[in-house]
C-alpha cells in the first residue's frame, strides 16, 4: 500500500503544481491567493483567525497582510472587541482578483478535462475531488510515544 500512497501523493503534487501556472495575470503566491479565498469565503476576520485557517504563525500571516494591503487587495480596520488588533476584510480589487484567478484555472481545467478525460472518467474525478476534500479535514493522528521512552 505504500507504494500506492506515495504515487497519489505525488500525483496530487504534480496536479497542484500544473494548476498553479494557470495564473490570471497577477503576481500574488500561492498564499496571499489562499489568504484572499478564506477572507472571500468566510468574510471578515481578524488576522489571528486568519493565520488559524492558513494554520500558519502570526507573523506569517501578517506579512502576508500587508503585502496584500499595500496592493489595495484588502483592508485592515481597528477591531471593535480589541483595539490592540485588526480585522481584515477583502476588497473590490482582491476580488476581482481572485475571480480572475479562479475563472483562469477553471477555464484550462474544463479544457484539460474535455482533451483528456471520457465522461466516466470526469465523474470518478468529481468523485475523488470530494473524497480529497474529506480526506482534508481529517484531523492529524496524535503523537505515539516514542519506543526509547518505554
Amino acid at each position: 500500500m505504500d507504494r500506492k500512497v506515495d504515487q497519489l501523493r505525488e500525483d496530487v503534487v504534480l496536479f497542484n503544481r500544473r494548476i498553479r501556472t494557470q495564473r490570471a495575470g497577477h503576481l500574488l503566491t500561492p498564499s496571499q491567493l489562499q489568504a484572499l479565498a478564506h477572507l472571500d469565503r468566510e468574510g471578515p476576520m481578524s488576522a489571528r483567525a486568519l493565520a488559524d485557517l492558513e494554520q500558519v504563525a502570526p507573523q506569517s500571516i501578517a506579512r502576508t497582510v500587508s503585502m496584500l494591503e499595500e496592493s489595495g487587495m484588502v483592508t485592515r480596520t481597528v477591531d471593535p472587541q480589541d483595539a490592540r488588533a485588526s480585522i481584515v476584510a477583502i476588497t473590490a480589487l482582491g476580488l476581482q482578483t481572485l475571480v480572475d484567478d479562479r475563472s483562469r484555472r477553471s477555464e484550462w481545467l474544463t479544457a484539460a478535462l474535455a482533451a483528456e478525460c471520457t465522461d466516466a472518467e470526469r465523474d470518478l474525478l468529481f468523485i475523488a475531488g470530494r473524497l480529497l476534500r474529506r480526506l482534508a479535514g481529517t484531523p492529524e493522528p496524535a503523537p505515539q510515544a516514542s519506543l526509547m521512552n518505554s
